[in-house]
């Protein structure tokens, strides 16, 4: 059947055809089989029904297509047939798309050849298929058709050319008797092998399908795939009589990286005093993340400057592979600490001070912080949203390479502009809740917890995530199986969920779009939600196991709210100033505080998800081009060298060995929580005038109310009694569970207590099912604190190192109230 009959055209190409080679033309699949064939791989000879075939009739057997397949079966000689989709989209370096469309084996006749065409073509829009891949591709996507005829296989399987759980350089091999058919379905258990070092090693007791030496044979092969196309290979393959068939070739996907040996890297620490930003930046630097501290500094620079501080923002620095930040002074240098009398002097006659001065009184006199809440709702959350939008609708992969770059610069121009929104938005915010804590304590008495809970609970953004996700857990309960589903192959998640419950596999789908593109911390390195729909389902099998209501709590923290708002106005009854001015800053901070976490989503969380998408298709691109042996090998790049990379190959394996080791370096070590001498803070900012002192005033504290850096500096011994910052009320006896990041959530369990060194916005998705919260570092204004309080669950912020002293599995017992987290037997 090697024998070509004239059968070429657009419609039906040989796997011998040059043309076959392009996956546009054939699909992926196909196209890699062509590629192997043509160089003298042992493919079975095969035609491809084309993707114009497809666009013809849209799924129709039109004309040309059914004589396009009478072709095919007199190509064929009436051999029985395997008739496998191959779309365009499919076997690529950061999707395989395995398991997601459909093959036929056996095909015989024309009924049913047709048949099983049908079948494919159908598949492209399955619903499992269109929520595998990324929505902006699903218009763009097209599927080909790949007709071989059946290899009498005594045994087959599958090889990969790296270990996919532990990423080490090994061909691990499963085979079983008969087809593969059985294997890729999951009925039968293989029998396995791993070759390393030309050595074939049985993993299975008494191997009865292969021997040594064809395992050896399988490797090779494999290995020579491997070498074909630059980056480790899932291939198929099949043996009959003494010659070992290749079936199917395609990069492995989501393949660990295998250990490296760390490299030391030189530590230059700058001249000033520098303190670890374990806030928002918990975890060891990837070079990919190289421009944010850059970004984050110019962004608070413009904030400081807004508002008349008498610094010149907050500098961010990359050392030992760690960022930490500084406050940077007025002219950037740092100075001795002036008395009070001095001060008052210097704001008064220096011009650059007193141009600060100015600024402030301006501030204040105008209500910038309230022209800025009005222009978050009123301008700046329409723009974020209508650019995030947009951009998630760009087909990346379709993109050129200059169209690429331009593309990126859309990103990354949202990304500059979401830090620049979400630090005026604080700047706004600070003196806005600061006024209404400040005015408590003069007129009530009441300390900061107190008065919080009059605006805790008007977050909705941050909790309406978890709303939604319970409307699926409702769902769930009444489908047990669907919850059951993520321990299957991830691939197959939503065309499994779509056989149980189409309703609900749509409504899964929504959630994905609406709340999925969202990067998990402020680093474009970890994946998205929308990339791991398996831990989606854990989510949910949590939220049922735990019981959460939403309508419950949102109840609760209201009724909490009216009460307490209620006491503080008959405190004041008879004080009818100071009841005005309760009025005024309330309502102030009741417009305002929700933008504290509704911002995170539009500002940060979303621009983040963009830019990785972004990086992910440079990934891709460099590994087509062999500069990089894998896709997430991008990460240990800084974003010029891999856009630079587009257009000047070359081989960039060297750099990404040091990359990887040096960050595997700054991992094991961690530097300490400071550098340099601290200057003692200003006792009193008396020496300003009365009227320019809020902002400054109210930036030290808020700054102080969500880092706590001093307290979160504090390194404990007595891990059956560890005290820390009581950041939400209440009391809860559980098991640990150390979540250091965002790749250790599916440890959560229901009722579980998390202990973590912060959390971002986007890990509200993990409160509803939490017995409570510890965290090492962050104030009672912290993203950990405020979400803890809009969940209502016992929290303790600030401890320093609980991480470091608790263990998973532990039973302890947390008083949000004290800040006293004990170990249950130590409880008294």
């Amino acid at each position: 059947m090697d024998v070509q009959i004239g059968i070429e055209t657009r419609m039906l190409v040989g796997l011998w055809d040059e043309r076959a080679i392009d996956p546009i033309l054939t699909g992926s699949k196909a196209a890699n089989l062509a590629s192997l064939l043509q160089t003298g791989f042992p493919v079975p000879s095969g035609v491809v029904l084309t993707t114009e075939a497809y666009a013809a009739g849209e799924g129709d057997l039109r004309p040309e297509v059914l004589e396009a397949l009478t072709s095919i079966l007199a190509w064929s000689a009436g051999s029985p047939l395997a008739v496998r989709s191959s779309g365009t989209v499919e076997d690529l370096p950061e999707a395989s798309f395995a398991g997601q469309y459909e093959s036929t084996l056996g095909v015989v006749g024309r009924n049913q050849l047709e048949f099983a065409v049908r079948r494919c073509w159908a598949s492209l829009h399955s619903s499992r298929a269109t929520s595998y891949r990324p929505a902006a591709e699903a218009t763009t996507t097209a599927m080909a058709v790949l007709v071989q005829p059946m290899v009498g296989a005594s045994c087959a399987g599958v090889a990969f050319t790296a270990d996919p759980v532990t990423g080490s350089r090994e061909v691990v091999i499963n085979a079983v008797a008969g087809l593969a058919d059985r294997l890729v379905s999951g009925e039968v258990n293989p029998e396995q092998w791993v070759v390393r070092d030309g050595r074939s090693q049985p993993m299975s007791e008494s191997p009865e399908v292969l021997d040594a030496k064809t395992a050896g044979r399988i490797a090779e092969m494999a290995r020579q795939v491997e070498a074909h196309f630059g980056s480790p290979q899932d291939i198929e393959w099949a043996i009959e009589g003494d010659t070992i068939n290749l079936l199917q070739a395609r990069p492995i996907t989501a393949l660990p990286s295998p250990p490296v040996e760390p490299i030391p890297i030189r530590v230059e620490v700058p001249p000033g005093f520098w303190e670890h930003d374990a806030s928002h930046f918990p975890n060891a630097s990837y070079p990919i993340d190289s421009v944010l501290p850059e970004l984050v500094s110019d962004a608070v620079a413009t904030w400081a400057g807004e508002f008349g501080y008498l610094f010149d923002g907050i500098e961010f620095r990359e050392i030992g592979g760690w960022v930490y930040q500084r406050l940077r002074p007025v002219g950037g240098k740092e100075g001795p600490n002036l008395p009070g009398w001095l001060m008052w002097v210097l704001v008064r006659t220096l011009p650059m001070l007193r141009r600060r001065v100015a600024v402030a009184r301006e501030a204040v006199r105008t209500d910038k912080p309230g022209r800025f809440v009005r222009e978050w709702y009123g301008a700046w959350l329409p723009e974020l949203s209508a650019t995030i939008r947009r951009l998630l609708e760009v087909d990346r992969r379709s993109l050129g390479d200059a169209e690429l770059r331009a593309h990126h610069d859309q990103v990354a121009r949202l990304v500059a502009r979401g830090i620049e929104v979400h630090s005026l938005v604080h700047g706004a915010l600070a003196p806005i809740v600061y006024e209404l804590v400040s005015t408590c304590r003069r007129l009530l008495g009441w300390e900061m917890d107190e008065t919080l809970r009059m605006v805790s609970g008007t977050s909705f953004k941050s909790t309406e995530p978890a709303r939604f996700l319970n409307q699926l857990a409702e769902k769930a309960k009444e489908q047990p199986d669907l919850l059951d589903v993520s321990d299957g192959p991830e691939e197959r998640l939503i065309d499994v969920l779509d056989q149980i419950d189409p309703e609900f596999a749509a409504a899964f789908i929504r959630y994905v779009d609406e709340y999925g593109h969202r990067a998990l911390g402020d680093t474009s390195a970890e994946p998205t939600i929308a990339e791991r729909p398996s831990f989606l389902i854990g989510l949910i099998r949590n939220q049922v196991a735990s019981g959460y209501d939403p309508d419950g709590v949102a109840t609760s923290n209201a009724r909490v709210r009216e009460e307490t708002i209620a006491r503080a106005r008959a405190a004041l009854a008879t004080d009818l100033d100071g009841l005005a001015e309760f009025e005024r800053v309330l309502a102030r901070a009741l417009e305002a505080y929700p933008a504290r976490e509704d911002n995170e989503f539009y500002t940060l969380s979303a621009p983040f998800a963009l830019l990785r998408y972004v990086i992910l298709e440079l990934g891709d691109r460099l590994v087509t081009r062999g500069a990089i042996p894998q896709r997430d090998d991008v990460l240990f790049l800084h974003l010029d060298e891999a856009l630079a990379a587009l257009s000047e190959p070359t081989d960039l394996r060297d750099l990404l060995l040091r990359r990887k080791g040096e960050r595997a370096w700054a991992v094991a070590n961690p530097g300490p929580p400071s550098y340099g001498k601290a200057s003692p803070a200003p006792s009193s900012l008396a020496f300003l005038p009365a009227d320019a002192r809020l902002p400054m005033e109210s930036i030290l504290w808020s700054l102080e109310s969500m880092l706590a850096i001093e307290a979160s500096k504090t390194t404990q011994s007595d891990r059956s009694s560890i005290q820390g910052t009581p950041a939400s009320a209440g009391s809860y006896t559980g098991p640990v569970r150390v979540i250091r990041g965002e790749w250790e959530f599916d440890k959560l369990e229901a009722g579980d207590v998390m202990v973590c060194p912060i959390t971002s916005p986007v890990w509200s998705v993990l409160f509803p099912t939490l017995g409570a919260l510890v965290t090492d570092s962050g104030g009672i204004l912290s993203h950990p604190a405020i979400i803890a309080r809009e969940y209502r669950i016992p929290a303790v912020v600030a401890t320093g190192n609980a991480t470091h002293l608790l263990n998973d599995g532990q039973l302890v017992s947390v008083d949000g109230s004290t800040g006293r987290v004990r170990l249950a037997d130590e409880t008294r």
